[in-house]
């Protein structure tokens, strides 16, 4: 009698052919292979559902694929992808779990990538209390997370709703390296119209201040997105009467979009 059990592989090996699979990936993800990358997150995928559909090791490589795809800026297949995670998640370990609260991040920030602002509030709103319950109030997810509940706000015209998150990241940022990086400066541009809509016009002008500043110096002299700050401040001056200061920069914004058109 032939015995054909020792041609099954055992759920040891098995497993260990995933973790194989999922490190080869996460590798190829550090050296930018990303062709690579999806070919080894697929067998990881193929070998974590022998598991069954609903193993934790399928959520987690999903998760990652999801990652990569953003990366690569396939954000409707990321968008998929990241959704079957978050299902996984939201059945085991629960909504109350780290996991669920992760994979609803990377879904709201594949959301916010494609402008889908609404749905990225709604992610955001669920995820931010676990991150609050299991993080500490400066980890990096968090603050990551709230501002990025602020710009969410602040896209879908609710102003009133994004200050207090971005005042918040601002803080933060100020925190972590102070008030001339770029990462400051860029949450201090959308604070700075958060202020303008609401009528908070000495804010607004000093945030516009920050913002142009740090996006010349990080962004360069000829940056459309200088120019953008450039033209709001000068809209804000206006309001306040302050014309000559208002020309100055319009005129700065105008020679910037001129010269990036040529």
């Amino acid at each position: 009698m032939v015995l054909l059990f020792g041609s099954i592989p055992s759920a040891a090996d098995v497993d260990d052919n995933w973790k194989a699979s999922y490190g080869q990936a996460l590798r190829a993800v550090s050296l930018k292979d990303y062709r690579q990358a999806e070919i080894q997150y697929a067998t990881a995928l193929r070998e974590a559902e022998v598991f069954g559909k609903e193993d934790s090791r399928v959520a987690l490589t999903l998760q990652g694929l999801a990652t990569l795809l953003r990366v690569e800026r396939k954000l409707p297949e990321a968008e998929d992808t990241v959704r079957r995670a978050v299902a996984l998640y939201s059945a085991d370990p629960g909504e109350d779990s780290l996991q669920y609260a992760e994979s609803q991040f990377l879904l709201a920030g594949i959301l916010m990538d494609q402008g889908k602002y609404q749905p990225a509030t709604q992610s955001l709103e669920r995820l931010l209390p676990v991150f609050d319950h299991n993080l500490e109030p400066k980890s990096v997810a968090m603050k990551d997370a709230t501002c990025m509940q602020g710009e969410a706000y602040r896209m879908l015209k609710m102003f009133a709703s994004a200050e207090m998150p971005l005042k918040r990241c601002a803080d933060l940022r100020n925190e972590d390296g102070g008030v001339g990086t770029a990462a400051f400066g860029e949450v201090a541009n959308s604070l700075a119209l958060v202020y303008q809509h609401l009528g908070k016009y000495k804010e607004a002008d000093r945030y516009f201040t920050y913002a142009a500043k740090i996006r010349e110096q990080f962004l360069g002299i000829q940056s459309p997105a200088l120019a953008e700050t450039l033209e709001a401040h000068a809209a804000l001056l206006r309001q306040l009467g302050r014309e000559a200061e208002a020309r100055k920069k319009e005129q700065l914004a105008a020679a910037i979009r001129r010269s990036a058109r040529k």
